[in-house]
Parts: C-alpha cells; sequence; structure tokens
C-alpha cells in the first residue's frame, strides 16, 4: 500500500519531471502492471521519468533511454537495444545479458574495462 501511495502523491500535481526509485518492489502483480502501464502513459504525454530499478525487464518494457549504473558509475548509455547491441550478447539477447556483459568487463578502480580500453 506505501508504494501505491507514495507513486499517486508523486504523480498528483501533472509534474514536467517525475523520480521513481523502485516502483514496482513489493506490489501484487497486477499492481505492477498499472505502475509501469502509468508510467509510459506519463513520458508518452512528454513527462520525463527517471526510473530507478533492479528489474530489468521492466526498463525493457517502459524505457527509451537506458544507464547501467556499475558501483557508482555510468557504464553503459543508450537505447535498450543500443546497450544490448554494444554489449555484443547476440541475437535474442535481453537487457540483463547486456548488463551482465557491461559489468562484468569493467574494473572501476582503474577506470577501464579489463581489455584494457577505458
Amino acid at each position: 500500500m506505501k508504494q501505491k501511495t507514495a507513486f499517486i502523491q508523486s504523480v498528483l500535481h501533472d509534474p514536467d519531471v517525475l523520480f521513481l526509485d523502485e516502483p514496482t518492489s513489493g506490489l501484487d502483480p497486477r499492481a505492477a502492471r498499472t505502475i509501469r502501464q502509468s508510467i509510459t502513459e506519463f513520458a508518452d504525454t512528454g513527462t520525463t521519468v527517471f526510473l530507478s530499478t533492479h528489474i530489468l525487464p521492466v526498463v525493457e518494457e517502459v524505457a527509451d533511454t537506458v544507464g547501467v549504473l556499475f558501483e557508482g558509475r555510468l557504464v553503459a548509455e543508450g537505447t535498450p537495444d543500443e546497450v544490448k547491441e554494444r554489449a555484443e550478447t547476440g541475437a535474442g539477447s535481453t537487457l540483463e545479458d547486456a548488463f551482465l556483459a557491461v559489468t562484468s568487463d569493467v574494473d572501476v578502480a582503474a577506470g577501464a574495462t579489463a581489455e584494457g580500453d577505458g
């Protein structure tokens, strides 16, 4: 109930920019679907939506642009398809496959990839 109430409070005044942190966490499937549909509707009407989530199928469903953060650094950015393509995870891959690929190649302390091109 808290998640639904927080979501309603955040959209009540028709914001230009909406920040959502794990908006479907702890929700039943019906409520989670309603939230995902609402996010898409807000984006379609021009609202900028920043969505933080670990549920990557939700990201693939609702996001136009994706930023992959790993240990506090942006390691990939683009459309979901661009991120998957750059991760070179192959045809039919998911955003989760791409996330695992781009985060396994990052040496955050050195600021470079494992291949040393960073």
